[in-house]
């Protein structure tokens, strides 16, 4: 048997799941009208492929759902399923079993379609059953509208049953479906025309535009290789010059201020040693009025002692020798007290000169210790001004070893969205620089951009110039982090807690969510022992920054120490102010330093120059001191002489107002204020030479002064300049060419710049000779070119299919024709005996409309029942219509075998007498086709091998009760026999 089985559950009145098994040739499906036995033939074509709605005797397609009744409700599913022996391979698969299943969801209103328990779609149900006998348009499966429609039928429409037959309709459908090919084709074709006609008008200048773009790229890339090296050349020599300028200007800028110090201290000098001056002039302008009295006093003295020692001449001449002896003692004691009087002097002047000695060599241990102090004190000084020079570097370059950072500031003018560097944009509260710069550690080095877009141009950048890595913070995604209310409220009830870090730095306003994001839940205390506590009280939830710096980190991990000149961008303006304010005080008292040692080289000049004068003294006092004691020894000698019992010792009881007494004294004053005099005149003569010297010098420096600002200036000029070149030059390498100096050098040239710089030019000039240049034609010429080379070729490729197409559709034709006309041939022979064994005589045939055109011509049917001369087949009644086309399905099936029929009520119209030779006629098929009767006449019942029933017991619900007729005629002989 082909259908070997059939399934059907919630199918129209089939609510229940009901299974037909068929396994004889010819079964009858029979029940009173309305039992439902004709849902199974719509079941049977459902799962084959109907579509129409109005075929299957309904409104819409979920009406094939058994909708309930009064005793039963509505199902959700309708499912058939039909089971084919395949064993004769009449269905195109591999499989000895095909089952194919349909199921209709009532909700979703979806189909599902199964061959062998797999999904497939409609389309290859349809495929599987084509030209099998089984389709639609064939008359395998009939009903009695179906009957009456196809003698009533056009002869068009009347070819279809016979294409099914001949096995074309698949050709057929192919043909159609190469034929609606076909007409796409050309339509594609047509549009590819016109649209390779407007990109022929495009191509053209499109590639004229490209050559162009492509010059211009050529020239434009080899200017910035040679450029690029040009630029870098020209900041390297800009860099050297600018470095040589201001080693110069900084070596001038030495000597301007050693010359100004110099000036400055010179002049001081000067002021100070013609200070001197003036009042060693007043000193001397006094000292000569007292040495001029003093000379006038000795004058007068001098004159009573010649008067005196005349007289004593003239006395002793004419004395007695006790006068003489009275005049040689006063004289003696006179000559006594000159001497002693000399001495003295000279004993003190030698005194003097131990003292100045004594004196010389303290000044010299305190110029010394002065000269030790003041080179301490320079020492100090450089080192302060080295770590003020560092840090203003600093100050000026804080991020000189932060490659990647240094390259966004130094590109920030051609980047877009740099706000800067956390460090930048937060300033620490004073006494927190410390504590803040620990807090935010290695992140006081990212960088600030607007958005994400910012920050992925800048890493884009920092990739292209190999310039390192750095991290980017956009603001665009930036949240607040911040303390809990109860953490914070405890905190501040806590010994040390001084704040959150966000409340100890200041900044923008639209920088706050960045603020509270790095700052909002780091606490800071005042020292390290508070910050083990509060750490401990907050369960080591949050970082802890001391305001040395020491960290308590969230888990309770500590960092802590001290590095030397561990300045950081937040530090460094701190210690530069702690630095100036050192520096400061330390060049005060450098200067104070100065001052004293030059007032102790002064004073050292002084003792020197009392020395001298003293030992000038003593050089002109020493032979007046002999002199006088040979006069004292001649006088004695004279006395004993006069008075030779007398007793020789000398007692000088002169008085202070004695002559001689008083010229003592006087030439004692002439001498000490002539020593004066003459010391004071050296001492202004050497510091009026002094002066003169240092005047000359200082107008010396001055004139060396002016040629060093001239030379600074012109200095300060130059290296404006190149500064500015320098500038324009990074700024060009930046802004035109995206590239860091650094990366910029790793692709220099080795070549000749001369030539380059003349090579620059030339490509400027060929440059600007393109005029204006479409950048974007390379790209457009080159997809509109691949475009129309791929339409083209589409074209070329369109035609061949159309080609190809028209090759298969002629083959298909000639298959068509072929096949066709021979089952043609093959239904009308076997027409005739079929026409007569059902009507008992007369004749029939088919006949082509149009025999020149076999493909499309209509198919009509000339028959002559026996007794009559009708022919047109629309003119016979409803049961002749009816049996004229059973004829045609029986000559279908002589001339090709058809697995299964599928008759519902077909023999309706028919009268007894046809019924039976219609339901004999089939019983010829046995073993070649199998049939499906679905009828209520007995003399066609009485044909069956087997019977279904189909009753309803229940309103509305279908079901099935199968009977073997041969079984049926056995019970009843066997009956008959016991009665008898």
């Amino acid at each position: 048997m082909f259908l070997k089985r059939i399934e059907l559950q919630g199918f129209k009145s089939f609510a229940d799941k009901s299974v037909i098994n068929f396994d004889s040739d010819v079964i009858g499906i029979v029940g009173p009208n309305g039992c439902g036995k004709s849902n199974i033939n719509d079941a049977i074509r459902w799962v084959l492929g109907e579509q129409s709605v109005k075929s299957l005797r309904g409104s819409s397609m979920s009406d094939v759902i058994f909708s309930g009744s009064t005793q039963r409700k509505a199902v959700n599913m309708a499912e058939v399923t039909l089971v084919f022996d395949n064993s004769k391979h009449i269905l195109n698969v591999d499989f000895e079993e095909v089952e194919v299943t349909r199921k209709l969801h009532r909700q979703s209103g979806e189909g599902e379609y199964f061959i062998n328990k797999a999904p497939c779609r409609l389309k290859d149900i349809v495929n599987l059953v084509m030209d099998t006998g089984l389709g639609r348009d064939s008359l395998s499966i009939i009903s009695q509208g179906n009957i009456s429609a196809f003698a009533d039928a056009k002869p068009e429409e009347r070819r279809a049953l016979f294409e099914e037959a001949a096995g074309v309709a698949k050709y057929k459908k192919r043909k159609n479906e190469s034929l609606s090919k076909l007409n796409r084709t050309q339509e594609n074709l047509m549009r590819l025309e016109d649209i390779i006609v407007e990109l022929e008008r495009q191509v053209n200048p499109l590639k004229r535009q490209a050559k162009k773009a492509e010059q211009y790229m050529e020239k434009k890339k080899e200017l910035e290789v040679i450029e690029v090296s040009v630029l870098v050349d020209e900041i390297e020599k800009l860099s050297e010059d600018i470095d040589e300028l201001k080693k110069k200007a900084f070596d001038m800028d030495t000597q301007k201020a050693m010359h100004e110090t110099t000036i400055q201290v010179e002049d001081n000098k000067i002021n100070e040693l013609r200070n001197e001056m003036y009042q060693l002039d007043r000193e001397v302008n006094k000292l000569q009025e007292r040495f001029t009295k003093a000379n006038e006093e000795v004058r007068l003295l001098e004159t009573r002692k010649i008067e005196m020692d005349e007289k004593r001449k003239y006395a002793l001449e004419s004395a007695s020798n006790a006068e003489k002896a009275r005049e040689l003692k006063a004289m003696v004691e006179e000559a006594s007290f000159e001497y002693e009087d000399r001495r003295k002097r000279l004993q003190d002047l030698e005194t003097d000169f131990a003292l100045k000695k004594e004196e010389l060599s303290k000044v010299e241990s305190d110029i010394s210790f002065s000269l030790s102090e003041n080179q301490q004190a320079s020492a100090i000084l450089n080192r302060l001004e080295n770590r003020k020079d560092v840090l203003e570097n600093l100050a000026r370059q804080p991020f000189n070893h932060q490659q990647a950072v240094r390259s966004i500031l130094e590109a920030r003018n051609t980047l877009q969205g740099i706000e800067g560097v956390v460090s930048q944009i937060f300033k620490p509260q004073t006494n927190y620089e410390t504590a803040i710069s620990n807090a935010l550690a290695g992140a006081m080095y990212h960088i600030v951009t607007k958005d994400e877009a910012s920050a992925r141009h800048a890493i884009s950048f920092l990739k292209k110039n190999q310039s390192g890595r750095a991290t980017f913070l956009p603001l665009s995604v930036m949240r607040p982090r911040r303390m809990m209310k109860e953490h914070y409220m405890l905190a501040q009830n806590l010994k040390g807690f001084l704040g959150v870090a966000s409340e100890f730095v200041e900044n923008e306003e639209r920088f706050n969510d960045l603020r509270d994001s790095l700052f909002g839940n780091v606490i800071i205390v005042d020292n390290l022992v508070n910050a083990n506590e509060i750490a401990k009280m907050l369960k080591y939830g949050y970082k802890i920054v001391t305001l040395e710096g020491d960290i308590v980190n969230r888990g309770g991990s500590m960092t802590g120490g001290k590095q030397k000149n561990n300045a950081t961008p937040l530090t460094i303006q701190k210690e530069l102010n702690s630095v100036m304010q050192s520096l400061e005080g330390q060049r005060l008292k450098t200067d104070q330093l100065k001052v004293q040692l030059s007032a102790l080289q002064s004073k050292k000049d002084q003792i020197n120059a009392q020395s001298v004068q003293i030992q000038i003294s003593l050089a002109k006092l020493d032979p007046i001191v002999k002199a006088k004691w040979s006069k004292l020894e001649h006088l004695k000698e004279e006395y004993e002489s006069v008075a030779p019992d007398e007793d020789k010792g000398v007692d000088s009881e002169l008085m202070e107002d004695d002559l001689i007494v008083r010229l003592s004294k006087a030439h004692s004053m002439i001498d000490e204020v002539s020593s004066s005099i003459k010391s004071k005149r050296e001492r202004r003569m050497k510091v009026g030479n002094e002066v003169e010297r240092k005047e000359q010098q200082v107008r010396a420096l001055r004139r060396e002064l002016n040629v060093i600002q001239n030379d600074m200036r012109d200095i300060e000029v130059s290296q404006a300049k190149a500064e500015t070149r320098l500038e324009t030059s990074m700024e060009r390498l930046s802004a035109t060419y995206e590239m860091t100096f650094e990366y910029a050098q790793s692709q220099k040239m080795d070549t000749d710049m001369q030539e380059a710089r003349i090579r620059v030019k030339e490509l400027r000039q060929e440059i600007a000779s393109l005029g204006n240049v479409n950048l974007d034609a390379p790209q457009q010429y080159k997809e509109i070119n691949e475009r129309y080379e791929f339409l083209t070729k589409q074209k070329a490729d369109l035609i061949a299919a159309k080609d190809k197409i028209m090759v298969a559709i002629d083959e298909m034709d000639e298959i068509m024709i072929h096949q066709f006309k021979e089952m043609f041939d093959k239904i009308n022979n076997e027409l005739n005996d079929v026409f007569r064994a059902l009507f008992g005589g007369g004749s029939a045939r088919l006949f082509l409309v149009d025999p020149s055109d076999i493909l499309n011509t209509g198919i009509d049917i000339e028959v002559r029942p026996p007794g009559k001369t009708v022919q047109n087949i629309r003119l016979f009644s409803g049961g002749e219509k009816s049996l004229i086309a059973i004829c045609v399905l029986f000559s279908i099936l002589k001339a090709r075998t058809m697995p299964l029929c599928i008759f519902d009520e077909v023999e309706a119209a028919l009268d007894q007498a046809n019924v039976e030779r219609f339901a004999k006629y089939i019983t010829q098929f046995r073993g070649e086709s199998q049939f499906i009767v679905v009828t209520h006449r007995p003399g066609t019942m009485a044909q069956c091998d087997a019977l279904y029933g189909v009753t309803m017991q229940q309103n509305g619900v279908s079901q099935l009760l199968k009977v073997k007729l041969q079984d049926a005629i056995n019970m009843v002989d066997k009956k008959e026999e016991v009665e008898a």
